[in-house]
């Protein structure tokens, strides 16, 4: 063909693409030859580990959505498909191998990708394995629960009893026992002694204890612009009912109730009843209910007193005032707080109680974080305490421990904030920070739900909540999706309730409480409803039944 002709046929395909590129619609106004998106560029990670003890063949592991990997020796391996930032992962035995005849268990299985390659999944392989039972006790005859072994392995449980998973264990490898689905009933299950190394014999020390703590009947704020108290009905949809406002006579700065006594406490920092002021809860007006006020506890609690909390088993409050925590008697008949011992500590707005009541954990001068073994017999904290070292913006700290008391977090810093992830030594109280993770702008008031699965955080000044799943195994913290969940004006706080259905944020700054749904098997909240608190200012919301 000539070249004449050969230029025009050249014109006459590539002048309409160019039009069609450049023309019609919209506004882009840039040429684009080829109007195709331009290819992905998104980086992508691998998944991998490493094999010991294998001796046989024919094993294959299987990544969830990937080709099937056939392994022959011990070592390193890695899957070939590699995964997007905040996928999934999961790794399990497609087939056990043979001559001789082994068992593989995969620890580190699951979890998400990050910002890098996965390389920590170790599977073990043994000629000898053994069960993993389990001893359920509390369960509803409504069944329900679903127990998990290393993260699979799913074991239906609709009774008390004695179960043990379908699939053994390879001796030297990890074992790991988790509550996957929560029982159909209101009731709260905890895995204890779930974690260990299998060695000659089978395992039998897993305990799964279940509770119908009963649905949450009233809610309280302290509210520091109106000097009171505001007490609500809790519906069973979680909303919230104003009951009334009760007089302080100061400024309340934390509200806390009794575990299994109708009573509850404000401290308060001014004013001529500066203290702890004791409330008791009249039931005799259900469903409306109503408080009384008792006394003004003015003695062994300090001038300035921001924080009360009653330790677990009811014996004993533990008070911030003064750059002190204070330790006193909860008399079981009238809710009157007597006696008092104090140590040096205690800066920040709220202290840790380990629900064992074993240790105490309060910020002291600022920049540290000391846990105190408390007495026994007494609760009084025991000096000196074992201290980590916090960063030097700590700013208000928070800290919060799961229900088994194997881990505690604590929030720092402002913009951004973050929160501190530490391991908690059974015998001391002593911490080991074992990671960290980034929060919202100023993170204060926190609270993690009563099955130990999930943390959240209240940002003062981001106007939301963060949200994390707690790995039951590491307590390493992982952002639940969705999070973070917008809130009210500055939350001051978060509470979750005892079934582990509904959260509350305290919003200083517009006057409302935001309410949300919980979804037990995520963690994520429901979009945020803000109810007029009835009081100005609130700053904390306490629960009781």
């Amino acid at each position: 063909m000539p070249l004449v002709s050969r230029l025009r046929l050249a014109l006459f395909v590539l002048v309409p693409l160019a039009l069609a590129s450049c023309g019609g619609g919209g506004g882009g106004g840039g040429f684009s030859f080829f109007p195709f998106p331009p290819p992905s560029t998104a980086a992508k990670y691998a998944v991998g580990g490493n094999v010991s003890g294998l001796q046989g063949s024919g094993l294959v592991l299987q990544l969830a959505g990937a080709t099937d990997l056939a392994v022959t020796a011990n070592g390193a391996f890695v899957f070939s498909e590699k995964l997007d930032k905040g996928a999934s992962y999961a790794v399990s035995v497609k087939q056990q191998p043979s001559t001789p005849s082994q068992t593989c268990t995969v620890n580190n299985a699951s979890g998400t990708i990050g910002n890098a390659d996965v390389a920590n999944v170790a599977v073990v392989c043994a000629t000898t394995s053994q069960k993993v039972s389990v001893a359920v006790t509390g369960l509803d005859a409504a069944g329900g629960l679903v127990l998990q072994n290393n993260a699979g392995d799913d074991l239906a449980v609709s009774a008390d009893g004695t179960f043990s998973f379908a699939t053994p264990v390879a001796v030297g490898a990890d074992y790991g026992v988790t509550v996957k689905t929560q029982p159909t009933a209101l009731q709260v299950c905890i895995a204890k002694q779930a974690f260990g190394t299998v060695t000659t014999a089978p395992i039998a020390s897993v305990t799964i204890a279940c509770t119908t703590p009963g649905a949450d009947r009233f809610a309280f704020t302290a509210n520091e612009g109106t000097s009171d108290v505001s007490m609500y009905i809790v519906n069973s949809d979680g909303s919230l009912t104003d009951a009334g406002r009760f007089p302080v006579g100061g400024t309340p700065q934390h509200v806390t109730t009794h575990p299994s006594k109708p009573y509850i406490y404000a401290s308060n920092i001014s004013g001529a009843t500066r203290g702890v002021i004791q409330y008791t809860i009249d039931t005799t007006t259900v469903p409306t209910g109503t408080l009384t006020q008792q006394r003004a506890i003015t003695a062994g609690v300090g001038t300035n007193p921001y924080f009360v909390g009653i330790a677990p088993n009811g014996q004993h409050a533990y008070v911030i005032g003064d750059g002190m925590l204070h330790t006193l008697d909860v008399d079981p008949n009238t809710g009157e707080l007597t006696g008092g011992t104090a140590v040096a500590g205690g800066v920040s707005r709220k202290i840790g109680l380990d629900p064992q009541g074993r240790f105490a954990f309060v910020v002291v001068n600022g920049n540290s974080l000391a846990a105190f073994r408390l007495d026994p017999a007494t609760g009084a904290p025991i000096s000196p305490p074992a201290s980590v070292a916090l960063p030097g913006s700590s700013g208000l700290t928070d800290i919060a421990i799961e229900p088994t008391g194997r881990f505690a977090y604590a929030n720092v810093g402002n913009n951004p904030g973050t929160l501190l992830a530490y391991a908690i030594d059974a015998t001391t109280g002593a911490l080991t920070q074992i990671g960290s993770v980034p929060a919202g702008n100023t993170p204060f008031g926190m609270a993690i739900d009563p099955s130990g699965r999930f943390l959240y955080a209240a940002n003062r000044n981001s106007n939301n909540v963060s949200a994390y799943s707690i790995d039951p195994r590491t307590g390493a913290l992982t952002p639940v999706p969705g999070q973070p969940f917008a809130a009210g004006n500055v939350p001051n706080s978060v509470t979750v309730d005892r079934t582990g259905r509904f959260a509350y944020t305290a919003n200083q700054a517009d006057n409302t409480i935001t309410f949300f749904t919980i979804d037990r098997a995520t963690g994520s909240l429901g979009t945020g409803v803000r109810i007029v608190s009835s009081g100005g200012g609130p700053q904390f919301l306490a629960l009781t039944k």
